[in-house]
């Protein structure tokens, strides 16, 4: 009797992130549908989100999913950097989607940044205030 395969939810969520990209720089008119014409010809796009404001508005990016790994890794290496869009300031960014974890790094990383935290050694000495920060600053020159 053979007993059924049983799948972690982890490698779902692994295999997710190697299906959806990321894609910017796009021209903010860019409508999904003419997203998913650039980007069909990799292989079977799944889902295709224009990112917006809550105006409304086009942000410049967007979230491509494809069916496999191999049709994802084909619009990578085809469309990255290989044009700048009418309207946009530099050339096409596509790139894997990042992991909960890396947003959540990133996140942090842009408010530390806000709150004048650049030296990372101020987030480890954060309890002791500004003197702490400037004794870490001086020792580090």
């Amino acid at each position: 009797k053979q007993r059924p395969i049983q799948t972690r939810a982890a490698s779902v969520k692994v295999n997710y992130f190697l299906l959806k990209l990321f894609v910017g720089m796009l021209n903010k008119q860019q409508s999904e549908d003419d997203v998913r014409r650039l980007f069909e010809a990799f292989g079977n796009i799944e889902e295709c989100t224009i990112l917006r404001g809550p105006d409304g508005n086009s942000k410049g990016c967007a979230f491509v999913k494809y069916s496999s790994h191999a049709e994802a890794q084909a619009a990578i290496n085809a469309l990255h950097g290989s044009q700048t869009m009418p309207g946009a300031s530099s050339s096409l960014v596509v790139k894997f989607a990042d992991t909960d974890k890396e947003r959540t790094m990133r996140r942090m990383q842009q408010m530390a940044g806000q709150m004048g935290m650049f030296n990372p050694m101020a987030i480890q000495f954060g309890a002791y205030g500004a003197y702490a920060q400037a004794v870490s600053i001086v020792s580090h020159r």
